[in-house]
């Protein structure tokens, strides 16, 4: 999952960051067709691991909601959808576009601590 979060997370932030700090209009349009479609394969897959990790810890017996691992992930994943939600209200709402890479930013910020508290919680294996 972390190949997941630098590569498809950070290169996702960085166009996201190259939308709004770029002065070329091609490279705004390249960057403004991958950010969403990188972004939603990140989301994807990170759903996914979150389905596998509960399904791991279901059939070892083991509680679900109590490591800082999964608290995190919940809560990513909840941020993203609301993150995947913002730009359909751009149009009516410019300050949007703030407030997403604001909440972007600190979502990948989030993800690095859970990062850092899967491993933890693989290495206590």
């Amino acid at each position: 999952m972390a190949v997941v979060l630098f590569a498809m997370g950070g290169y996702g932030t960085y166009l996201g960051f190259r939308i709004k700090l770029s002065d070329d209009p091609e490279e705004k349009a390249k960057a403004k067709d991958l950010h969403p479609k990188l972004l939603a394969g990140m989301f994807f897959f990170f759903a996914l691991g979150a389905t596998g990790g509960i399904t791991a810890l279901l059939t070892s017996d083991k509680p679900i909601f109590e490591s800082p691992h999964a608290v995190t992930g919940i809560i990513g994943l909840a941020l993203l959808t609301i993150q995947s939600i913002l730009p359909t209200l751009f149009e009516g709402n410019p300050a949007l576009r703030n407030a997403h890479g604001l909440l972007g930013s600190g979502i990948m910020t989030l993800f690095l601590i859970h990062a850092a508290f899967g491993l933890q919680l693989g290495l206590s294996f």
